[in-house]
């Protein structure tokens, strides 16, 4: 089966016989992922899907779980809920976040569509629409891991990261070179860290996932000399670090994330707000690793901003430059390249909505550095039009471009093979 972005008329024209890959698409984690391949010891601590009896916080946010309400558990504490944070149902029609309560989403699960988490909807979904290739994240893998990582029992904590990635590989390989989950770390134990991301990419993964700000959960920051025998290892591997928004790791009263929403405002405003600062959370981890010296030490290694948007990019590129890089009177200018010049040679970012950003800033940020995603099945998802939205976006770029951020960028970074 042909997996070429049919050939459409008008605007979809300038897709045609391109192999699409989505950079940023997500895995629903089945609620037995853990307790069918945990040891037994284990099984009852690591991640499971619990009927809460009360409500209570969940972990890492000022959001109440309700009562009643299927959860996800880990060693006892309220993760997320257990509805597989997917928004577009089996029919095909997508579920409005604002309209649902999401403390009761784990009641939904027999509703989310099964290329959620079946490795062969998926495959269908994709031929059905004309993508050849999903880079895939995972959901409470992602966002929970720093409750994770400050797991006082780290041998627990490994498990539950080596049994997911046992779990991917498994998933990945139902659809060879179709399906690419990114491998998650034990990155509080770096030495462990650096064996993990040998393993995985023994079993096929093509990338890691990182936490852009590890040092706000009190370990080194991503330039220290202590991540040398990890980015060794990547380094070595080839295989580029992926920091996905809400991946952060934090201690005390900050980790508990408070809406950024003015109280007055209604539901669907909400969400947008929020959505907002959570992407641009990213801008610190750029903004950082542009004027460090991680990027001359490890020159050969790629990191990308997943699911961040890129409009923001030229602002902080820009904003970087200015200051760091100003001549002024009593300050000579560093001796160091600028920040345009690390994003274009290490960096990359994603975009799925946008319309400013893909057509009036690629020249300008570097059309090497930016690929598509859709974000399926995500509450923003570009479902269930992702190719037609993207193809009237992309409707004015020059085709060379739209190649690349369609196909050959992240054919070339994740080693995607394309016959």
């Amino acid at each position: 089966m042909t997996t070429e972005t049919p050939a459409r008329s008008g605007e979809h024209d300038i897709l045609s016989g391109l192999k699409i890959i989505d950079s940023d698409t997500h895995f629903s984690e089945p609620h037995d992922l853990w307790t069918s391949r945990a040891p037994a010891s284990m099984r009852d601590r690591l991640p499971k899907v619990v009927r809460t009896e009360t409500a209570g916080n969940m972990a890492g946010t000022d959001r109440q779980l309700e009562e009643g309400g299927l959860t996800w558990q880990l060693d006892g504490q309220l993760l997320s809920p257990a509805g597989g944070v997917a928004f577009v149902r089996r029919d095909g029609s997508k579920i409005p976040f604002f309209e649902l309560d999401i403390t009761d989403h784990g009641n939904l699960w027999n509703q989310i569509h099964e290329a959620s988490y079946d490795a062969k909807a998926r495959v269908k979904f994709m031929d059905e629409i004309g993508v050849h290739a999903h880079i895939v994240y995972p959901n409470i893998m992602g966002f929970s891991i720093g409750n994770i990582i400050l797991l006082e029992d780290k041998e627990l904590a490994y498990a539950a990261v080596s049994i997911y990635n046992d779990a991917m590989a498994e998933w990945a390989s139902e659809a060879p070179n179709r399906l690419f989950p990114q491998a998650v770390l034990p990155f509080w134990d770096i030495e462990l860290a650096a064996k993990e991301a040998e393993r995985c990419h023994d079993m096929g993964f093509k990338g890691v996932i990182m936490a852009g700000e590890p040092h706000l959960g009190g370990l080194p920051d991503l330039g220290q000399p202590d991540w040398n025998p990890l980015y060794e290892v990547i380094d070595d591997k080839k295989m580029p670090i992926n920091i996905h928004i809400g991946a952060r790791v934090m201690l005390g009263a900050d980790s508990v994330i408070q809406s950024a929403a003015w109280p007055s405002l209604p539901k669907r405003a909400t969400k947008p707000v929020n959505s907002v600062q959570t992407e641009l959370g990213n801008s610190r981890f750029l903004s950082n690793i542009v004027v460090s010296d991680v990027l001359h030490r490890w020159p050969n290694i790629k990191w990308v901003s997943v699911e961040s948007g890129i409009g923001w990019m030229a602002y902080v590129l820009e904003r970087v430059d200015y200051e760091y890089l100003e001549d002024f009177p009593d300050a000579p200018a560093p001796d160091v390249p600028s920040a345009f010049e690390m994003f274009r040679r290490n960096v990359y970012g994603t975009f799925w909505f946008e319309k400013a950003g893909p057509t009036m800033l690629l020249d300008y940020i570097g059309a090497d550095n930016v690929m598509w995603e859709s974000d399926f099945p995500h509450p923003t998802c570009l479902h269930p039009d992702a190719i037609r939205r993207s193809a009237e976006a992309l409707a004015s770029v020059n085709p060379a471009y739209v190649r690349k951020i369609m196909q050959d960028n992240a054919a070339q970074l994740y080693n995607i093979p394309l016959d």
